[in-house]
């Protein structure tokens, strides 16, 4: 079983998180004595030891954990910071500079919390070393930011790809399944027909319309923030709807991007 302690200022803020982990079968450590014992510089190091996993709450202040990760740096412990909602300039340069190892929030799933302690387990296995210019990737729609070296093999060339990875990351489970399905067509129309059926897979009716409409709006709106030219998707009145050629080329030339979509 894996171990994760919990440095904190309030138990009781930990609660629905250590029941995450719980349920993820971790054996959760919560305590605000022993952070206090690191904050007065008490020699803690030999406690570290026990633990995979360090997680500071949000409870803790940016200054208290630049103090902390230096006590607790070890090759064999993952440091996580917990924020609320939203990561900190400072979370970020922390997590940039390789003194955390991944950034959660609060409100992650357990499916998101899973898949973001696998990943540093296999750091931890020794199947994956740090690298010092790894990027920084957004594993869900939270907050779930890791540095690691197993995510730096997706060779993100340009800014722009990883700004692309970032909102692919951000789709829906339907909207990678549009998605996906405009890409295979390549420089064909798809019709709003063939894609509801293959979405829902029952007889297209008005409703499956209407929600494909919107869906298609907020691919559309997401990949914005992007320096595509063009909107992602093409409409294209009365026949239905075709991925941005630019798009497609440069998913097609990214192994990342390819692999977002096609596990979608």
């Amino acid at each position: 079983m894996n171990q994760v302690l919990i440095l904190t200022r309030n138990i009781l803020a930990e609660q629905e998180m250590q029941q995450k982990l719980q349920a993820l079968n971790y054996e959760v450590y919560c305590s605000t004595k022993f952070f206090e014992r690191c904050s007065q510089r008490v020699n803690t190091v030999d406690f570290f030891q026990y633990f995979q996993y360090v997680m500071l709450s949000e409870t803790i202040c940016e200054s208290e954990v630049m103090e902390l990760v230096p006590l607790i740096e070890n090759p064999s412990t993952r440091i996580i910071r917990k924020v609320e909602t939203q990561a900190t300039e400072m979370d970020h340069k922390l997590l940039e500079e390789g003194l955390l190892n991944a950034i959660i929030s609060r409100e992650d799933s357990v499916d998101e919390l899973r898949e973001c302690l696998y990943t540093l387990k296999r750091e931890l296995g020794g199947k994956e070393q740090l690298d010092k210019g790894a990027k920084v990737v957004q594993l869900s729609e939270k907050v779930s930011l890791m540095r690691t070296n197993s995510l730096q093999k997706m060779s993100l060339s340009t800014e722009d790809n990883y700004k692309l990875l970032d909102v692919m990351h951000h789709l829906s489970q339907t909207e990678t399944r549009i998605l996906y399905l405009l890409i295979q067509a390549g420089s064909q129309v798809v019709t709003r027909e063939a894609i509801c059926h293959e979405i829902w897979n029952e007889e297209v009716n008005k409703s499956h319309l209407a929600s494909l409409s919107s869906t298609v709006t907020r691919i559309k709106g997401k990949f914005e923030q992007t320096s595509l030219s063009h909107k992602a998707i093409q409409t294209l009145w009365g026949k239905g709807y075709r991925i941005n050629p630019e798009l497609l080329d440069r998913i097609q030339k990214s192994e990342a991007l390819n692999n977002v979509v096609s596990n979608g």
